[in-house]
C-alpha cells in the first residue's frame, strides 16, 4: 500500500477511467465531482479523514463515475489496491465496517434519488393522461431534483 499526497484541486482520477485500486483519505478532504470542469460540474461529495472512495473501482473494474479532486494542500490518501485488500481490511475489523457502511450509505441515496426521479414522472405521466402539459408543481418538483442532484434530460416528458 502506498500513501499519495496532493496539492489544492489536483485530480486524484478522472471520471471514465479504469482503475482497479480505492483510496483511503489519510488527511485533508477529496472532492467527489461529476462532470469536473464543465459547466454542469457538481460536488457530489466531500470524502474527509478516514473515509474511503473509488472503492468500486477495487471490487470491479467499470469506468469511475465521477472524479475526485483534493479539496486542501497536502491531502494524502492510502491507495489500496487488489493485493492491500486482505491487509487493509483483514487486520482491521473496523475497516471492513466502514466499506460496507459506506456501500451501504451510497446505494441507499442512488434509491433515494431513484424514488425522487419516478416520483415526478409518474406526476408527469398523470399530467400527461389527462390531456394536460406538466403542471407547475411538476416543474418545480423537477428543478429542485436537478438543483439537487444535477440536471438530467428532461425533454423526452414533454
Amino acid at each position: 500500500m502506498k500513501t499519495l499526497t496532493f496539492g489544492r484541486s489536483q485530480v486524484i482520477f478522472k471520471q471514465g477511467d479504469f482503475s482497479k485500486v480505492m483510496y483511503c483519505v489519510e488527511s485533508g478532504k477529496v472532492g467527489i465531482y461529476a462532470g469536473y470542469g464543465t459547466e454542469q460540474e457538481k460536488l457530489l461529495k466531500e470524502i474527509g479523514k478516514d473515509e474511503i472512495f473509488g472503492e468500486m473501482g477495487l471490487i470491479e473494474l467499470y469506468a469511475r463515475s465521477a472524479t475526485a479532486v483534493a479539496l486542501e494542500d497536502d491531502t494524502s490518501v492510502s491507495e489500496i489496491g487488489e493485493d492491500d485488500f486482505n491487509e487493509f481490511f483483514g487486520k482491521d475489523h473496523e475497516r471492513t465496517y466502514l466499506l460496507l457502511k459506506t456501500l451501504s450509505a451510497r446505494i441507499r441515496e442512488t434509491d433515494e434519488k431513484y424514488r425522487d426521479v419516478c416520483r415526478v414522472v409518474y406526476l408527469s405521466h398523470e399530467a400527461a393522461e389527462s390531456n394536460t402539459k406538466r403542471d407547475d408543481k411538476v416543474n418545480q418538483e423537477l428543478d429542485m431534483i436537478c438543483k439537487e442532484y444535477g440536471k438530467f434530460n428532461t425533454l423526452w416528458l414533454d
